[in-house]
């Protein structure tokens, strides 16, 4: 008697019905969409989040834009609009939105080059960028990479996985250029990665404290959507601004939605933290402003 074993899908199949299997896959219905949410939203903002689907459509797919749609239709109500600047968050999430990762520069450059049509061109200037081996390594599925950065962990080796890694992007020959489409070809495993599952995280946590400065913290919601431009770029400068954004947040913001720290003017307290954390030694002085805060708000 023959026995059949059921084999699950491969990672193939996986990858062919998520992008090709799926009604989402189509640019129109993240149109539709935002037609639908375009007329609730103040004049001011559609150019805003338009702009914005359009773009994510380029930088990841369709299904992506409706992502973004479904967060900014968090703020719109039956009443109207309950958030004091929702088209700066808008601008904001579509910035985070569009993260940038080695995928995304390679995607820039070859706009720039011409798009999927691009010549080799020996006048362009090639696009040189630093990036750190634990922004590299997460672009792997989170299976793979979460044990590789465990590995330098085991072997004492942190410090390796937080060096520089300088790679550069060029069209000016047929070799380099068709690098650089493989590599911008690459988007369409962005959403397995790794580092695509923290961003999305990092993104709820974010519009999560937003909520809960609305109902408990109203004055201070705009200072809190603003932290989101703290984190910027990549390489350390996306690192010590994720960090600072983290020590804000769990050390001001948290506690007083908790009702753990006593601060009425939280607004005023995070402006506070942020000017301490300009120029050089900034991650210290935040650090020392904070827990200044804390004392202060505690002491009364």
């Amino acid at each position: 008697m023959k026995i059949r074993v059921k084999v699950p899908p491969s990672p193939f199949r996986l990858l062919k019905e998520r992008y090709f299997g799926e009604e989402t896959r189509n640019p129109r219905v993240a149109r539709a969409a935002l037609a639908r949410l375009s007329a609730r939203l103040p004049p001011d903002v559609v150019p805003v989040v338009s702009e914005a689907v359009h773009s994510l459509i380029d930088y990841q797919d369709p299904d992506y834009a409706l992502a973004y749609l479904d967060r900014i239709g968090r703020y719109v109500g039956p009443v109207g609009i309950t958030l004091p600047n929702l088209g700066e968050l808008a601008q904001l999430l579509s910035d985070r939105m569009h993260f940038e990762d080695p995928i995304r520069i390679a995607q820039l450059k070859l706009s720039d080059a011409g798009g999927a049509n691009a010549e080799p061109n020996a006048s362009s200037v090639d696009r040189v960028e630093r990036f750190r081996w634990d922004e590299v390594i997460p672009m792997l599925p989170p299976k793979v990479a979460a044990p590789a950065l465990d590995i330098f962990k085991r072997l004492h080796l942190a410090r390796l996985s937080r060096r520089s890694v300088t790679l550069r992007f060029s069209s000016r020959g047929r070799f380099s250029l068709r690098k650089l489409k493989w590599l911008a070809a690459l988007r369409i495993t962005r959403p397995f990665s790794e580092r695509f599952k923290k961003e999305r995280i990092w993104v709820e946590r974010w519009l999560h404290m937003v909520d809960r400065s609305l109902v408990k913290q109203p004055g201070a919601t705009v200072a809190v959507v603003r932290t989101a431009n703290l984190i910027k770029g990549h390489g350390d400068v996306y690192q010590n601004g994720l960090a600072e954004w983290n020590v804000i947040i769990d050390r001001l913001v948290k506690p007083t939605c908790d009702g753990d720290l006593p601060l009425p003017k939280l607004g005023d307290a995070i402006q506070e933290a942020r000017e301490a954390a300009i120029g050089e030694q900034g991650q210290n002085r935040l650090l020392d402003a904070v827990e200044q805060l804390r004392a202060q708000a505690l002491a009364h």
